[in-house]
């Protein structure tokens, strides 16, 4: 070991080291520009892009496979808050503006399909990756309104927006998947079998949901918990869903999603959940965000056909979340502009490590994989700024002010 080393610095032998260097740079990097009036998670990017693949490169897909555990813990804790920020009775109620937020899930993903087919992609993987742009990124979201201390119709709406794509996305993403293993490069089964196998997924995450919600409830009653000491039941309870899920290849972001949901919908007493742990979802935010940014590959940037692509996908997505936003009458027209900025961000499929049913990268063409690639740099280059710009644009932030 210390014949390979040789004057190397210990530290980039031990992985957690790396990680740990990695966030502490995003901390002080982010706290510098946030004093400067730039959104505090491009201190993750900046750590991400020089310590990752397009940097230094000693944070890559390999060392990520160390800590898989733990991104799967950060990301858990993002979907759960993403499920509880998303307001059932509200949607229902609004009629208009709740089918609004439900009509611009669905443009985004037929926009997209529209226009990878445009790009030359197959039909099975460009609705693959449809399905995946129709969610909305919680991290970049919640991060900037956290930043922000942002609240007000938009950011409330957008909110919203953030969970409801999800669950959107999952069911479009199941049948997506389905088509893609059942008619991609490699065909595994007919697509009634594949349909049927991710469909029960979708249920057995479910399941485990309601049973993980059962167990709280009964947990927080027998021990008489206050409010104060139920998080700490909840964070075991969503560890355990995160657990089965795993060890049953069921669908952990619905499970957690769900999770999140139900205590927003159906728990009625007051949940101190995120005031109690708000610094260790920050750490996840920023651990989640800096990986996404150290995958990053500039590379595929410098392609101008694929950057264009990638351009048009990710503005195509804003103005179609603008267009279905047209029949919400109860937001003015500079609020509907905010709602559709703040909801620019996408995911990818560095997103999805925490559900261990979608591991399917490899079913894509090299064409799919570098476009890909394009939407996660220009999503980590730009989404953070145009989610800031939209929350502005609201009048809803109250930098400074602490709630």
């Amino acid at each position: 070991m210390n014949e390979e080393s040789g004057g190397l610095p210990l530290f980039l032998f031990s992985p957690l080291a790396i990680i740990g260097a990695g966030l502490l740079l995003s901390q002080v990097i982010g706290v510098l520009l946030q004093k400067r009036g730039v959104p505090r998670l491009y201190g993750a990017v900046v750590a991400g892009l020089i310590l990752g693949v397009s940097g230094l490169k000693v944070v890559d897909g390999a060392l990520l496979t160390y800590f898989q555990e733990l991104l799967n813990a950060a990301s858990a804790l993002v979907l759960f808050e993403a499920g509880r920020k998303t307001d059932l009775a509200w949607l229902w109620r609004s009629r208009a503006q709740g089918a609004s937020l439900a009509l611009g899930c669905v443009l985004r993903g037929a926009g997209t399909l529209v226009l990878l087919r445009v790009f030359g992609l197959a039909w099975a993987e460009a609705a693959f990756i449809a399905a995946i742009l129709v969610a909305v990124n919680p991290v970049v979201f919640t991060s900037m309104v956290a930043d922000n201390n942002a609240s007000g119709v938009a950011t409330y709406a957008a909110a919203n927006t953030v969970g409801l794509s999800h669950l959107v996305a999952l069911v479009a993403l199941s049948v997506s998947l389905a088509w893609l293993r059942s008619h991609g490069a490699v065909q595994e089964a007919p697509f009634a079998g594949q349909l049927l196998l991710q469909g029960g997924k979708l249920l057995q995450g479910a399941g485990i949901a309601l049973a993980c919600y059962a167990v709280y409830t009964v947990a927080a009653r027998l021990s008489s918990a206050q409010a104060g000491l139920r998080p700490g039941i909840l964070l075991a309870t969503l560890m355990m869903d995160l657990g089965l899920c795993s060890v049953t290849s069921s669908s952990a972001l619905l499970s957690l999603l769900l999770m999140g949901l139900l205590l927003r919908n159906a728990e009625k007493r007051d949940n101190v959940f995120q005031a109690q742990i708000k610094t260790v979802q920050d750490i996840g935010y920023a651990l989640l965000f800096m990986m996404s940014a150290a995958l990053v590959q500039f590379q595929q940037l410098l392609h101008w056909s694929v950057l264009l692509a990638a351009l048009l996908v990710f503005g195509a997505r804003i103005a179609l979340t603008r267009l279905a936003l047209v029949p919400g009458q109860a937001w003015s027209r500079r609020k509907k502009h905010a709602i559709a900025l703040a909801a620019c961000s996408l995911v990818s499929f560095s997103t999805l490590v925490v559900d261990s049913s979608i591991s399917n990268a490899a079913y894509l063409s090299e064409s799919a994989h570098r476009l890909m690639q394009a939407l996660l740099a220009l999503n980590v280059l730009a989404a953070p700024a145009v989610t800031w710009a939209g929350l502005r644009l609201a009048g809803e932030t109250h930098e400074g002010n602490e709630a």
